[in-house]
């Protein structure tokens, strides 16, 4: 078993730190190699921390295709499944394989001016917004087929894992995670005699793309929020949203119940 490198990525707290020790001792006990940065080689990736933690390290890493799992040492914990009590038998079961990895989709978004492009990859959604926080105007096309014009503070594309986050805050519906759709979900819609929207997220299958254009007589300047991370960008032609052929594996101990997880989150 030499050689065998789990990376552990935290978010630093004093308590995820005294977890981060205690995991690092019980992997090395059954003999693993614990890495407290990211090695490109090793075969399993361990947050601890909350949401964020298990976001960030993916993100900042590249989205790497090596298994994820974490130790929810946060608050909400949606990503992370295991507590700080159930280190020594996650690791026994780990031994063991008894264990299933599945894929996580995730959304893409390939950002247009005159100058250049950019990709834009999330786990739970990208949101559209106007800078400084103005009132925005996005006409949204879905499979080339104009839907609507929004105007508001913005607009939504969650993934199904991602419509249980800030999706569902924004009065989105929640998505079962192994459907492969994207979500757009209207943020604070102007409903008026001058503007009218639907008032509701729409939910479409996988092989639809979704293009936002902004209305740039409005507005020369579009923030783009990537699960949180933000960038900006002026006189966006067009954002083009889809079903990336990437995806992330999150590895999971015993049967993952979605309900569960929903019930015991939100009710």
């Amino acid at each position: 078993m030499d050689n065998r490198v789990i990376n552990i990525l935290t978010n630093k707290s004093k308590y995820s730190n005294e977890i981060q020790e205690k995991l690092v001792d019980c992997l090395e006990a059954n003999g693993f190699t614990p890495s407290l940065e990211f090695n490109k080689d090793a075969e399993l990736i361990i947050t601890i921390g909350g949401d964020g933690s298990f976001l960030h390290a993916v993100r900042n890493n590249g989205f790497p295709n090596i298994p994820f799992i974490g130790i929810n040492t946060g608050s909400l914990g949606f990503y992370p499944e295991l507590s700080p009590n159930d280190i020594a038998n996650f690791i026994k079961n780990y031994k063991l394989k008894n264990y299933t990895i599945y894929d996580i989709n995730v959304v893409e978004g390939i950002i247009l001016n005159k100058e250049k492009s950019m990709h834009l990859y999330a786990i739970n959604e990208i949101a559209i917004k106007g800078a400084s926080s103005k009132t925005i105007h996005l006409d949204i096309f879905v499979d080339n087929n104009h839907l609507q014009t929004i105007s508001g503070d913005g607009v939504i594309i969650s993934t199904p894992l991602g419509s249980s986050a800030y999706n569902y805050s924004s009065g989105g519906s929640l998505v079962y995670p192994s459907l492969k759709t994207l979500q757009i979900t209207p943020i604070v819609p102007l409903i008026s005699n001058a503007y009218r929207c639907l008032n509701s997220s729409v939910i479409v299958p996988p092989e639809f793309e979704v293009v936002i254009t902004p209305e740039q007589k409005y507005t020369n300047s579009v923030v783009f929020y990537a699960d949180g991370e933000e960038y900006e960008f002026s006189n966006v032609d067009k954002a083009k949203f889809f079903m990336s052929k990437k995806t992330i594996k999150k590895l999971t101990i015993g049967n993952y119940n979605y309900w569960k997880v929903i019930k015991e989150k939100f009710l």
